[in-house]
């Protein structure tokens, strides 16, 4: 790994205990049974609780990043929210959580990258801690994407869940997490974007191309993923691990197929169980696999994010 400023030193997750399978979908839209896991990958999805807010599954999640971390949330200097389901508020809920879990003296911010919004917060907190304006940044994602899912949409309804990840990000003499390799598409916007609201309804709920989305993230995302292990000067031999944002299991498949990791590198699964968690569904799959032991502390991981906007962002971290 290259020299550089920031380095991750806990991942947590929170999962709320609501879940909505597969086989209940099947049999609430007609399907055969099977159908809906076989197209998508996903056995079942996590949905929230009314008590499960976005802060407060940030703060589960962010309580759990610094035990990992061996950190109080007072030593924090920066908190960097990511939500892509956050509808309908005009302030930030940074300062919320930083007042929840006990990090008055923190700054923060909320970002919305889409699904790729946990891959861009690194690269903040990293750009912060470069620029000497913090030594600890919590960058937490959380996502309920129940509360903008059409109940009548299966295309939405059958992929989408909620739930809640976060990272520490130290300074460290030796950095851990390489340059982002990011960009932006967007013609893209109008595949995933928000629909007018259906009559009788109290607001608007999500729209996706599902089709154009998987053919064009399918045909591009491979080659970010190849440069950002050429911009961190790796390759697959230094590789444990491949964490693709959580989107859909035969896009995962295909990426994988074309980006050909050798047998030793473990491919992130977690959507299996948890559904497409949007900006939330890479620090859930590294909590993951750190908790299965398919990787160990020390390891390095290409993260590949990508999502609405359209936006993607990929790097190489070494695993707490």
């Amino acid at each position: 790994m290259a020299p550089g400023a920031g380095r991750l030193t806990g991942i947590g997750a929170y999962r709320p205990g609501g879940l909505l399978t597969s086989a209940e979908l099947d049999t609430r839209f007609g399907h055969e049974s099977g159908y809906i896991e076989q197209i998508t990958g996903i056995r079942t999805r996590l949905k929230a609780d009314p008590d499960d807010t976005f802060v407060e599954m940030a703060a589960q999640a962010a309580d759990k990043a610094l035990a990992h971390a061996g950190l109080l949330a007072g030593d924090l200097d920066c908190v960097v929210f990511s939500s892509a389901s956050s509808v309908g508020r005009a302030s930030c809920r940074a300062p919320v959580l930083a007042h929840r879990i006990g990090a008055d003296r923190a700054g923060g911010f909320d970002v919305n990258g889409g699904c790729a919004g946990f891959s861009y917060g690194l690269t903040l907190a990293c750009g912060l801690i470069t620029a000497q304006q913090a030594r600890q940044v919590l960058v937490v994602a959380a996502e309920r994407l129940s509360d903008i899912v059409d109940p009548d949409d299966c295309g939405t309804l059958m992929v989408f869940g909620d739930a809640a990840g976060a990272a520490v990000v130290s300074a460290a003499e030796h950095g851990g997490i390489t340059p982002a390799v990011w960009g932006t598409h967007g013609p893209g916007e109008p595949w995933m974007t928000s629909a007018p609201p259906k009559p009788g309804a109290n607001r608007p709920y999500m729209h996706m191309d599902g089709t154009r989305v998987v053919r064009w993230f399918g045909s591009h995302m491979p080659q970010v993923a190849r440069d950002a292990l050429d911009a961190a000067g790796l390759t697959w031999d230094d590789i444990s691990a491949f964490v693709p944002h959580q989107c859909n299991g035969r896009l995962i498949d295909a990426i994988v197929r074309r980006l050909r990791p050798p047998a030793h590198v473990a491919v992130a699964r977690s959507i299996v169980t948890d559904g497409n968690t949007s900006s939330a569904s890479i620090p859930l799959a590294l909590e993951s696999l750190l908790a299965s032991a398919a990787v160990r502390p020390g390891d390095k991981a290409l993260l590949l994010g990508f999502g609405a906007g359209l936006t993607w962002c990929a790097q190489v971290v070494e695993l707490p």
